[in-house]
């Protein structure tokens, strides 16, 4: 990939915008297909299998559903190929500027690829990796962040839609035990990762040496991700969900040698000269590993505790947050049979009257 792409894509490619039709270049067919990770399939392929074109109209037009979502519009994709140059044309686009949202946001991915490229140069990248952007997420009506690991490879590899991930299923299932609706799932999960590589669930802990090769790519996404919606002056709230989200979040944002824990809150300058309240999570699959019952209904609170405050801070982000924290903290400690019927029913999988008795 060209090291003056991002240059590029932000200064030079062509953007015409009428109505709510929009045109834009997204770059020469080689970035393109390595910023979309191009095969996305490599086992149990579709026949025939899907071009790039095709690859890329899947995902923006999850960009452009997502960011629709709750309107009248009626989105329609139409990817090209002209002279090496990949063409995209978005029909009733949330935005007229929704082309350079996309600009912009393939300029800050090219940072990813290019750490990727480094971790492999250094001889780091291990054979089941895959460099993998969160494509197709909401980016411009969005009402929160979230930031996480690495996305499961099966996203990648299978589904082609990161919302259909099991840790993102659940999160969507908490955040509707607190009143979020189901229609406005995507506008609250819009994912940053800290390592954009498609990897095993069980590969975590071989990621923790790469993360400083995607720091650029993190700051810059989360930068432009919390940074208020047109028209409005409010920053957008994020979770960090998960040990080494939060760790990261650490290291970057608060004074050297902090931690930053489940339940805790802070408020930091994430480029816009703003502060954007950020709170910390449990990963939304740490409840499965935990040791027994009363572990897991203590994860469970907290799960819907985080929840609370991310719904509610995304209904109205310009409200106080210590003050949304601490209600939604006192709301689910008074009720904690709620909590236990949620945990027996949602993860233990029992029917509801089962779990109203375990949790007499």
């Amino acid at each position: 990939m060209q090291k003056t792409l991002l240059a590029a894509v932000l200064g030079c490619l062509s953007l015409t915008a009428f109505a709510s039709d929009v045109e834009v270049d997204l770059g020469h067919r080689a970035d393109v297909a390595a910023l979309f990770s191009y095969p996305n399939c490599q086992q149990h392929c579709p026949a025939p299998a899907p071009s790039l074109e095709m690859t890329v109209s899947h995902w923006l037009m999850q960009n452009v559903l997502r960011d629709a979502s709750g309107s009248k519009l009626q989105p329609a994709v139409s990817v090209r190929n002209e002279d090496d140059l990949i063409k995209a044309r978005i029909s009733d686009a949330p935005s007229d500027d929704y082309g350079q949202l996309l600009q912009a946001y393939l300029a800050i991915g090219q940072q990813g690829y290019l750490g990727a490229q480094a971790i492999k140069q250094a001889g780091g990248w291990q054979d089941d990796w895959r460099f993998f952007l969160t494509l197709g997420m909401a980016m411009r009506n969005h009402r929160t962040v979230q930031l996480l690991h690495f996305p499961p490879d099966t996203v990648l590899n299978d589904s082609q839609d990161y919302l259909t991930a099991a840790t993102t299923l659940r999160w969507a299932q908490v955040l509707g035990f607190n009143g979020m609706n189901t229609r406005d799932n995507a506008l609250y999960q819009t994912i940053a990762d800290i390592a954009p590589i498609a990897a095993p669930a069980s590969a975590g802990a071989e990621l923790t040496q790469v993360y400083s090769y995607f720091t650029p790519y993190s700051t810059a996404l989360l930068q432009s991700w919390t940074a208020p919606q047109p028209g409005s002056s409010s920053v957008r709230p994020m979770v960090a969900l998960g040990g080494p989200a939060r760790d990261w979040f650490a290291q970057q944002y608060l004074p050297a040698g902090s931690k930053f824990d489940v339940l805790q809150l802070a408020k930091v300058n994430i480029g816009n000269n703003q502060q954007v309240p950020v709170l910390g999570g449990n990963h939304p699959s740490y409840i499965w590993y935990a040791k027994t019952d009363a572990e897991g209904i203590n994860i469970m609170q907290q799960d819907l505790t985080v929840a609370c405050w991310q719904n509610a801070m995304g209904q109205k982000p310009d409200s106080d947050a210590q003050t949304v924290l601490d209600s939604c903290s006192s709301s689910w400690q008074q009720d904690s049979n709620m909590v236990c019927r949620l945990y027996y029913t949602s993860v233990k999988n029992l029917d509801a009257a089962s779990a109203k008795a375990k949790c007499q």
